[in-house]
């Protein structure tokens, strides 16, 4: 399971299952999202497994 910024949760099927790939799948630049699993935020060469559950946040900025 997959839950975005926007509340909501979905599951992506990835080929490489690299965090990467699920960034680029959902839209996002990798510069733009932090992906969080078991309260860890993974780095995008990391390898998701069937079954992972993660947090996608977007990052924000302003002033």
């Amino acid at each position: 399971m997959l839950i975005l910024p926007e509340h909501r949760s979905t599951t992506v099927e990835l080929e490489t299952g690299l965090v990467r790939e699920l960034i680029h799948r959902l839209g996002y630049a990798t510069e733009g999202v932090i992906v969080i699993k078991n309260g860890r935020p993974l780095l995008e060469d990391e390898q998701l497994e069937d079954g992972d559950n993660v947090t996608v946040y977007r990052a924000a900025s302003g002033g």
